[in-house]
Formats: C-alpha cells, structure tokens, sequence
C-alpha cells in the first residue's frame, strides 16, 4: 500500500523494521523514502534501534551504509548477530557497507575535525547511487566541532537526498548540536523518536516517543516501551505491563 505525500512529488511506501511488533506501533513499519532522527542519552537504545530499522531494510533489499562513530566493522557484525540481527551475508554480498569513524584515543585536530560534517555530506552524495538506506550512528560525535552553517547546509543535503528516494537515519545525543541546528533537524525530520531509560518494577526499561512519523499507514503509538534481550533483540513491553 502506497501514500501521498503531500506536497512532495515522491510516493511513500511502508518497508518494514524486521519485528512485528515494533511495525503495529510505527504504525505499518518505516515510511521509504524519509528522514528518520533517534535521540537519546547513552545507552537508551539508540543503536539498537537503528541497527534493527537497518536489519529490516537489507531483508526488504534495500542496499544499505552505515556511517558508526561506535565500533569497527567487525564488531558491528558480531554485534549484531549477537542481538539475531544477523547481517552478515548482507555486508558478504555488497548489500551492506559499514564505514567506521573510530575516535577514541585519538586527538582530533579541531580544524581538522571541522571538516567531518562536509566530508560525510560530499561522501553521502557521491556514492548516492550505491545505497538505497544511509544511517549516521553518532551524528553528535561527528559534528562536535562543527559550526551551525556547515550542519545547516548537511540538512538541506539530507532532505534533497530524501527528494531522490533515500531513507536517512541519524542517531544524536540531546544537547549535540547548536541548538538552531537542533531544531533545525527535529523540524524538517519526517520521523522523531526520543529515547530514554525508565525504571519499572526496579527493572530498568526503554522508552521511545513517538514525536512524528509522517507517511505511516495506520495510526501510530505515541509511546513504545521496550528491553533488549541478548539472542532476541528489541522485545516490545505492552504499557499496561510497563505501568505496574
């Protein structure tokens, strides 16, 4: 089933995340093409999330890169597989492409670390035609030192990318970018989901906001509380469980 997007040229269709459940919330899965931003705190799910959306994108066929300021490629597999999201004869075949911006114990050049949000831009469109889904993990790592204009003219890069039939997908911490350009994202984004980390029952839980999901085909939960599980990754908590 396919939906107008209004005022856009482009024809929305729903691919699914790979979990059932977690499609019936996002009402029908994720809207193809769009521009989806999860934000949280550390440790609230952030990669799991995208790693999830990026496992049900490759099983729709979808050619996807992954751009991780978290872990090498080789980690981000096992990783993976580690949570059944076993992506390995997809990165085998082409399907996948995993780009690493490993920056722990290394002293980044300010100047030189300006220049990451410009780069990443050129590289997304340059290789436009090699990925159907691009994901940011750590879009807040990569722009740290990034001046408000540079991230402003990576928007307009994402959305005209968007405009061609691309998903993009950024994970960011609250508070890492200026805060024009902030809000800049949440407001041209098609997709906001807030994560954040509740107790429940002395059990730390996981909390997504549905901010917006524009192009769904049904209606959307507001709220999605989930735990990720080892051998079974994102395990859907009904809220009435979650509330006692």
């Amino acid at each position: 089933m396919t939906v107008q997007v209004h005022q856009e040229a482009k024809v929305i269709k729903i691919i699914s995340t790979g979990n059932s459940e977690l499609d019936l919330r996002l009402g029908g899965g994720l809207p193809f093409p769009s521009f989806i931003l999860i934000e949280g705190d550390h440790g609230s799910g952030k990669s799991v999330l995208m790693t999830q959306f990026v496992y049900g994108a490759l099983k729709e066929g979808l050619r996807t890169t992954i751009c991780t300021t978290e872990s090498l490629i080789r980690d981000f597999i096992k990783q993976a597989r580690q949570l059944s999201f076993d992506v390995t004869r997809f990165f085998l075949r082409g399907r996948l492409k995993v780009i690493p911006i490993h920056m722990e114990g290394l002293t980044w050049d300010e100047e030189v670390a300006k220049m990451l949000v410009p780069v990443l831009s050129a590289y997304m469109e340059v290789t436009k035609d090699e990925y159907d889904v691009f994901t940011v993990d750590g879009f807040s790592v990569i722009s740290v030192y990034a001046n408000t204009s540079s991230i402003l003219d990576f928007l307009t890069r994402l959305k005209t990318l968007v405009g061609e039939g691309k998903l993009i997908i950024l994970t960011m911490h609250p508070g890492g970018l200026p805060e024009e350009a902030a809000l800049r994202m949440r407001s041209i984004c098609d997709g906001f989901f807030k994560l954040s980390i509740r107790t429940v029952g002395g059990k730390a839980v996981k909390v997504m906001e549905i901010v917006k999901l524009r192009g769904a085909d049904s209606a959307v939960d507001s709220t999605v509380v989930f735990d990720v599980e080892p051998a079974f990754g994102i395990k859907i908590i009904p809220l009435g469980l979650a509330k006692t």
